[in-house]
């Protein structure tokens, strides 16, 4: 079986059906977008990525992709054949698709990387488009990262403030806070931060 993957890899979304593709050793081809017509091409329903063309389908959407790959490729399956642990891995799913994607949109359009990303996005276009993709890029996708409020902090906060991604143990040793103690600010944070910045409409699924 071959896949062919549309959307680029700068995509979270996108990485995240590729990860699945590679761990169910599916080969597949990665299609970059050209120009801002492939989305809608790609996507006529909701014009965004990823789009994956497997076994002559084409479905749309990171969750409902991996959901799919699961029914056609069982082994080895991307969540748990118990429903109950099951529908905690879809929490976990959605939980990450919804609130740590906007920590990678806060990073990369923060003022400090803004060029780097559009330098790198503007490498899949072409020439012509590449003077004005910035200015589009910025205002469109950089724009709902600063709507949504992550991008409107300092670089330093934001990187202080991402959520963790595994237990750390208390520390004790030498009189440092333990693990209660510590944590407590940066739940604190977090309520001042989500008070400052609604949640905002994703950029992609």
């Amino acid at each position: 079986m071959k896949a062919t993957l549309y959307g680029s890899r700068l995509s979270p979304f996108v990485e995240k059906v590729a990860r699945a593709l590679q761990l169910k050793r599916i080969d597949f081809s990665v299609v970059d977008p050209r120009g801002p017509n492939d989305l809608k091409k790609w996507n006529p329903t909701t014009g965004k990525m990823p789009v994956l063309d497997i076994g002559g389908e084409k479905p749309f959407d990171s969750t409902l992709i991996l959901r799919r790959l699961d029914e056609l490729v069982a082994d080895p399956p991307l969540v748990s054949r118990d429903p109950e642990i099951a529908a905690k891995q879809h929490f976990l799913e959605d939980w990450s698709d919804e609130s740590l994607y906007w920590y990678v949109m806060a990073l990369r359009w923060n003022p400090a990387n803004s060029k780097a990303t559009i330098a790198q996005i503007a490498e899949f276009m072409p020439a012509p488009l590449r003077p004005v993709i910035g200015v589009v890029l910025n205002w469109q996708i950089g724009g709902q990262a600063r709507a949504q409020g992550l991008a409107r902090l300092p670089l330093g906060t934001v990187l202080d403030d991402q959520p963790p991604t595994r237990a750390e143990p208390p520390r004790r040793a030498g009189g440092c806070a333990s693990r209660r103690s510590a944590a407590r600010p940066r739940r604190d944070r977090r309520r001042r931060g989500a008070a400052r910045a609604p949640r905002a409409a994703r950029a992609a699924p």
